[in-house]
């Protein structure tokens, strides 16, 4: 291993800048004005080597980073040559110029990341030369093997690592040895990982390396010495020059193939995991470890936070361990004693252990090392399943439906298995009859549970042939608000204009009528002969004093007229419920639109279409539209939790009966809500044909998925919330 604390893989970057004055005015202290910036670059690619002479790295080209110093926008010039014919404007001031090349990264291969900067001041009138130097912003480490390691070895890999856990890892069977790496690390560490050809692997480190820089390059040399010994071991030397100085790590290698240490399960096979339903009794698992050669080493380690909770130390040796030690562990209920060095077996017992853990897979890494260096290490799964055959886990709950989870433990679906349901305060459960969709590869299963009650206790569980008793749980729907006045059966005339509620104080619903009323007009009146029940709202597009005003209808209030046709308007209520679909009806009398503006003039001659639209948004207050300045709610806002938009410039033949579902974005509880209702879809633009008439009537909130179709659902998006 090599580093150097000179100038190794320096890149020199002239920077010319060439400043001329467009055009100065100035204070009486501070010159002010513009000027020009072209840079040229030259590159000192050389390395200086400390043992090994290494190749110059090739370089991509450099882009430029320009900051004024007292603030402001960092200039970003992605090519330097680009100024070289085209030179950059820059106001007069001083500048911090960085020069970059490479990536940006805390690791990389073959590709260095060269960074530089200096301090320059633009003067007007003057031409400025400045000069940045860029040098090699990481590490450089490079590896290798003496030719004759494949011999003995089919596999062999480094691993280097800085202190933030990066990893350049050279592998023989990734192809990788002859790479270059690049870290940035003020610290190193590294280990070596090795199969002989019989499969016994061999480990050496892990080796820190402290006060490490940028522009030094570590090679790693790992050399082999073939000297054989009697035992038919060979002795692998790990050479590791650090300022010149030989350091030596050495193994014994045995190549004989024969007493290999190893381990397995005593009724059970270690590759599949070990297994224990939770709180079961009388368990017994039991690990049996043999080295015919005698042990050296045997551990038990993991980084499970659940294991550190349940008091396994996150190492622990048990060659010449403490009688504290074994205490400790028994405690525990692990089984297990000391082992004396060279002992021929050994045994742990995690049966005890096991069932008390909380449920789920957690990984335990057993290493058995022999007096001869040869390695026998397993990381084995620890599952803690349920006792019960399958069981109920989560539910997602909304005001008229449910999303219900649960999962089973056994090696194939059980017999049996569905979804009992109640409310909390019943006393008898339901079997759930509809639709289960299974996951037989993660053995869970979910239904969604229709026909729910709005803010009320219900309880599901899961039930299979053997009837045991499980888990039992809890939730509660959201509540089901709604709107006054949804049926618009609710009218009342104040000064000449009709207002859609039962008076002043409980209106929620408002249209332009509040602003056409002075001149006699009101494109937003109750009908009362063609509904579908009670009473509707009529909405007619017509024009006042000569400016096209569409029928519409909303939920907010009215504020003023702007101008000659423009209005401001308060648009949606408090509202916190989370419906999924928009359901009631609609008639339709549309006609050629007669009057276009800006940017609508194209329309003219088409035939009008009308608009209904819901949206549910978290603002903190209502949302303020003018028309005259065009500030409208635009679809992609993202205030907008869920919405539905229906158009049609089709006529109908009587009511139409709709569900418009709620496309939901997010999870994001509402605060506000808004439904619109427009004669002409693109009335706020003054656009659309007069005598357009659109009705509505009848409309409920739709809070139960059962009720919508299956394309619906997937529109509304719970699912996937």
């Amino acid at each position: 291993m090599y580093h150097s604390n000179s100038s190794l893989m320096k890149t020199k970057l002239s920077l010319l800048a060439l400043l001329a004055l467009i055009a100065c005015t100035r204070e009486a202290d501070q010159p002010q004005g513009t000027g020009f910036l072209s840079v040229r670059l030259s590159a000192d690619l050389a390395v200086t080597p400390v043992v090994k002479a290494e190749a110059g790295e090739p370089v991509s080209t450099f882009s430029l980073e320009i900051t004024p110093v007292l603030g402001g926008d960092t200039v970003q010039v992605a090519d330097y040559r680009t100024l070289a014919e085209e030179p950059l404007t820059l106001p007069v001031g001083d500048y911090i110029i960085k020069a970059v090349s490479g990536p940006d990264a805390s690791l990389s291969w073959d590709a260095p990341r060269y960074e530089g900067q200096t301090q320059v001041t633009i003067r007007p009138d003057r031409l400025t030369e400045a000069t940045v130097t860029a040098t090699l912003a990481r590490t450089m480490v490079t590896v290798s093997f003496a030719p004759e390691t494949a011999t003995y070895f089919s596999e062999y890999r480094v691993s280097v690592a800085n202190e933030g856990g990066d990893a350049l890892v050279f592998s023989r069977s990734n192809g990788n040895l002859s790479k270059k790496g690049y870290l940035a690390a003020s610290s190193l560490e590294w280990d070596l990982y090795m199969v002989n050809t019989q499969g016994t692997p061999y480990r050496v480190g892990p080796v820190s390396i402290e006060n490490v820089e940028p522009q030094q390059h570590y090679h790693i040399t790992f050399s082999f010495d073939v000297t054989r010994a009697l035992a038919g071991s060979s002795l692998l030397r790990v050479l590791v020059d650090d300022s010149l100085t030989e350091k030596y790590y050495n193994l014994n290698l045995d190549f004989s193939g024969d007493a290999l240490p190893s381990m397995a399960g005593d009724d059970f096979d270690l590759a599949d995991g070990i297994s224990a339903k939770k709180g079961e009794e009388n368990c017994r698992r039991v690990v049996n470890f043999t080295a015919p050669r005698g042990i050296k080493s045997l551990t038990l380690s993991h980084s499970e936070t659940n294991l550190l909770e349940a008091g396994l130390p996150q190492f622990v040796q048990l060659v010449e361990a403490s009688s504290a030690t074994v205490s400790s562990l028994n405690e525990l209920g692990i089984g297990a004693s000391a082992v004396s060095y060279g002992d021929v077996e050994a045994s742990i017992d995690l049966g005890p252990f096991i069932p008390g853990l909380p449920m789920g897979d957690y990984l335990l890494g057993l290493d058995l090392i022999d007096t001869r260096g040869r390695y026998s290490a397993k990381t084995v799964v620890l599952s803690v399943t349920s006792p019960v055959d399958a069981e109920a886990t989560t539910v997602k709950a909304w005001a008229g439906f449910a999303i219900l989870n649960g999962r089973w433990f056994t090696e194939g679906r059980p017999s049996g298995l569905r979804f009992q349901w109640k409310k909390a305060s019943d006393t008898d459960w339901t079997n759930f009859t509809g639709t289960v969709s299974y996951n037989d590869a993660a053995a869970t299963f979910s239904a969604e549970l229709y026909g729910l009650q709005g803010a009320t206790a219900y309880m599901f569980r899961v039930k299979t042939d053997k009837e045991e008793e499980t888990r039992e749980v809890n939730f509660t729907t959201t509540p089901a608000g709604t709107i006054p006045n949804l049926n618009f059966d609710d009218w009342y005339k104040d000064g000449g204009a009709w207002y859609p509620g039962a008076s002043s104080s409980n209106r929620v619903w408002d249209s332009a009528n509040g602003g056409t009323s002075m001149v006699g007009t009101n494109p937003t009146t109750p009908e009362e002969s063609d509904v579908v029940q009670g009473k509707s709202a009529r909405m007619e597009s017509t024009k006042v004093f000569g400016k096209f005003a569409a029928g519409n209808i909303y939920i907010g209030s009215f504020v003023k007229v702007v101008g000659t046709s423009g209005a401001e308007l308060d648009w949606g209520m408090p509202f916190s419920s989370r419906p999924v679909a928009l359901h009631g009806y609609y008639k339709y009398s549309p006609v050629t639109i007669d009057n276009a503006q800006n940017p609508y003039t194209g329309k003219k001659g088409e035939m009008d279409a009308c608009s209904i639209k819901m949206y549910l948004c978290d603002w903190n207050e209502q949302f303020h539209v003018n028309t005259s300045s065009s500030t409208f709610l635009q679809d992609n806002d993202p205030s907008i939790i869920a919405m539905c938009d229906f158009t049609t410039n089709v006529a109908t033949n009587g009511y139409v009966e709709f569900t418009f579902p709620l496309q939901y974005r997010d999870k994001r509880t509402p605060k506000y809500v808004v439904i619109v209702g427009a004669a002409s879809r693109l009335g706020d633009y003054f656009t659309g044909g007069k005598g357009s008439t659109l009705w509505l009537d009848e409309l409920s909130l739709v809070y139960d998925a059962g009720q919508l179709s299956e394309t619906d659902r997937q529109l509304v998006g719970y699912r996937n919330l």
